[in-house]
């Protein structure tokens, strides 16, 4: 049923149609019968299709497998690699401007998520002063200690080193996750500082330590900048990343989560931030990069096209998936 030794690199669809059309996988499905015409002019064909074995059919694929599921994984890894070049921080502007207008795209169940989310947030707002003062009459030596610590993994200056460092682990040892995990939680930390810091500014509202009520808002002033919790909203946008690429990973999605949620109540116990101010930070950096990740999984959209291919060893049709 299928031409000997034929795979679909043979002959591409740039060749077949003489341009370029960027297909990654290809997949070949191939009969090659025989046909003749006798002098009645009726159409005969030398062998039977239908009468075949449907087990002969074959699908080849031109991609690299291995027995192997570490292997497969780093495979995948290896295709799925982000590289930091030029088209990166191209990427990171043209990323901006989507996440940036993606409510002019949500469907009903977006808006219902943002309704919630303003919910939560107006919920917290009501009890932020009482939220406060429990916060202080528990605090401690050891609940500040358990702040300090926690406090550095949403501080760019120690975060963003230790995600330079992280990538430089994934070039040098090949790792292709690594070096993606990083480079998109770099991304996701800047995209979602860079809302925030807008929030902030528009909102000028005054932080618990200054001893004004929760309900004070100066706005459009860089004097006052308690809402939303910058701290919260980047280490939250670095723990989706890293939860999501390492999902298969036991207890990453936990710890990830945990220390981002530990992060943001020690804004409210060092009084930096009120309680809604964590709650819209998280909310802030989970789904900012929720969509960061679902751009770079299908930033252009998988196109499939289907076209006939012939060689000496047969003939078929090929579907061309590109990414």
């Amino acid at each position: 049923m299928m031409g000997a030794g034929a795979h679909a690199d043979e002959l591409t669809e740039s060749e077949f149609f003489g341009e370029s059309n960027g297909a990654d996988d290809s997949y070949v499905i191939e009969d090659s019968p025989e046909y003749s015409f006798e002098n009645d002019k009726s159409f005969k064909r030398e062998d039977n299709f239908f009468d075949s074995n449907f087990n002969d059919l074959k699908i080849s694929d031109s991609r690299s497998y291995t027995s192997s599921p570490r292997r497969r994984e780093r495979l995948q890894d290896s295709q799925n690699r982000l590289k930091l070049d030029r088209d990166y921080f191209y990427g990171i502007l043209s990323d901006i401007e989507y996440t940036a207008t993606s409510p002019l795209r949500w469907d009903d169940s977006d808006w219902m998520t943002a309704g919630l989310v303003a919910g939560g947030t107006g919920l917290l707002f009501i009890l932020d002063e009482e939220i406060r003062d429990g916060f202080e009459d528990n605090r401690s030596s050891t609940t500040d200690d358990v702040s300090e610590f926690f406090e550095r993994f949403g501080n760019g200056a120690i975060s963003l080193p230790a995600l330079g460092a992280f990538y430089l682990y994934g070039y040098y040892g090949e790792n292709a996750k690594a070096e993606r995990t990083a480079l998109i939680a770099a991304e996701s930390f800047l995209v979602t500082g860079l809302f925030t810091t807008v929030l902030k500014v528009a909102a000028g509202r005054h932080r618990p330590s200054t001893g004004d009520s929760s309900t004070s808002f100066d706005g459009f002033t860089t004097d006052h900048g308690s809402f939303p919790s910058g701290h919260t909203s980047t280490v939250f946008a670095i723990a989706t990343v890293i939860a999501n690429e390492y999902e298969d990973t036991p207890f990453i999605k936990p710890i990830s989560y945990g220390i981002a949620t530990l992060t943001g109540l020690s804004r409210i116990n060092d009084e930096k931030h009120w309680a809604s101010d964590v709650f819209l930070g998280a909310a802030l950096g989970y789904f900012t990069s929720k969509t960061l990740l679902r751009l770079h999984s299908n930033k252009k959209g998988q196109h499939f096209t289907i076209y006939p291919r012939a060689d000496r060893n047969g003939g078929g049709i090929v579907l061309g998936k590109r990414f």
